[in-house]
């Protein structure tokens, strides 16, 4: 799970474009399951990522640093605000 804000002056279109833009590489990304982007009502931006496994969560971030579609979304973000958060699945309903 990723936490972050916007910079000021970005528009949720254009944040949403960007999630939306960096998906392609992020699906060809060994371990990949699944992505949901959510705003809570602090603004924050959280998008939820599923692996297959922990370690392919962790190397995903390896994977997608050079990519210039990771760095559009790099450039509407708070860096300051990012907060990744990896979970192990103790249960599921789907």
């Amino acid at each position: 799970m990723v936490t972050w804000k916007s910079k000021a002056g970005v528009e949720d279109k254009a944040m949403i474009s960007a999630v939306d833009g960096k998906l392609p590489d992020v699906k060809n990304v060994k371990g990949f399951i699944h992505q949901a982007l959510y705003k809570n009502t602090n603004n924050e931006w959280v998008g939820v990522y599923y692996w297959e496994s922990e370690a392919d969560a962790h190397n995903s971030n390896k994977e997608m640093a050079a990519k210039e579609s990771f760095k559009k979304l790099i450039s509407l973000i708070d860096e300051k605000s990012i907060r990744i958060d990896v979970m192990a699945t103790l249960q599921s309903s789907g």
